[in-house]
């Protein structure tokens, strides 16, 4: 029996034998409250790197919601990478296993070096620690491949202290 890798959703899917000139590999993965690109540089400040969202107990966590934070992913790319289309997808997996998917997005880069930036983080659906994961595939008829990298973030139940007025 072949190797095999989690395909999200509860299965398994072949594991693929990835070539580096086949892979984008993401060398930066980071949940931020905003950024800012420096016209002048093209240097990105990130501002206030996220590991732990407060939520109120009991909060209402439907289907599709989103936590309003910024991903950001950089890739690399091969030379023989560029100019070619590729759909990328954010999840978080719990310790326990469970996967909450982002939707998916298609990238075109046109240099090496490729910076994206999501709005919306994936809200699971119960209070627990996660892994904020990048996967990527060039087309809907291809396997999606996980990325190594990893960013944490714990999703806690938090009740607010009264407020105190004199």
């Amino acid at each position: 029996m072949p190797p095999t890798e989690g395909g999200g959703a509860g299965y398994q899917t072949p594991l693929r034998r990835c070539k580096r000139h086949d892979v984008p590999t993401c060398y930066l993965l980071a949940i931020t409250v905003g950024s800012s690109l420096d016209q002048q540089s093209n240097n990105v400040t990130l501002f206030n790197l996220v590991e732990q969202v407060n939520i109120p107990p009991g909060l209402n966590r439907s289907v599709r919601t989103q936590i309003p934070l910024e991903i950001h992913a950089y890739f690399r790319l091969a030379p023989d990478e560029i100019r070619q289309p590729f759909e990328v997808r954010y999840l978080l997996v719990a310790r326990t296993g469970l996967e909450t998917y982002s939707d998916v997005s298609v990238h075109t880069a046109v240099t090496p070096r490729f910076r994206t930036r999501t709005f919306g983080v994936p809200f699971p659906p119960v209070a627990d620690q996660y892994e904020l994961r990048v996967e990527w595939r060039r087309s809907a008829r291809d396997p999606w491949r996980r990325d190594p990298l990893s960013w944490p973030l714990t999703i806690a139940e938090h009740v607010p202290a009264p407020m105190v007025t004199h």
